[in-house]
């Protein structure tokens, strides 16, 4: 599945956006509680925002398009644009290139979605966290032909 230009999903006037309880700052673990299958909130973290995506059950419920994401911190696989798993909750230095590609979900997210808490790893500086693998960066650089 490939993911969508966030610029052409803002349409029309924003929507007030409800209120929601604030978590405060937490740990990934916590985080991950609030994924597809959790029926009363649904969270996912976006540079360490914490987006309260409940309200989208089409995108983050259990049958969701993008149900991977919900309880986990998007950045970097929305950044390099997968979908799969693999991608999530991995705290790794970005490349110019997905930094700007995240980057370019930050207005959409805020747009749509409350913010609740904030992430206590990115508290951390993330010049500080690991790069990619070689092996990881080559599956990343394969041409997939279907």
């Amino acid at each position: 599945m490939s993911i969508p230009n966030p610029l052409n999903l803002l349409k029309g006037t924003p929507e007030e956006l409800p209120q929601v309880e604030q978590i405060g700052t937490v740990g990934l673990e916590e985080l991950n509680e609030y994924h597809c299958n959790n029926e009363k909130r649904r969270m996912l973290s976006l540079f360490g925002t914490i987006y309260d995506v409940t309200s989208s059950e089409k995108s983050y419920g259990k049958s969701g398009a993008y149900k991977e994401y919900a309880g986990h911190d998007i950045t970097l696989a929305i950044g390099l644009m997968k979908t799969d798993d693999k991608w999530l909750d991995r705290f790794v230095k970005m490349e110019e290139k997905w930094t700007k590609d995240a980057e370019g979900w930050k207005d959409y997210m805020t747009s749509k979605y409350p913010t609740c808490g904030k992430l206590a790893k990115w508290d951390e500086d993330p010049e500080t966290w690991p790069e990619l693998t070689p092996e990881e960066k080559e599956e990343l650089n394969k041409c997939v032909i279907m």
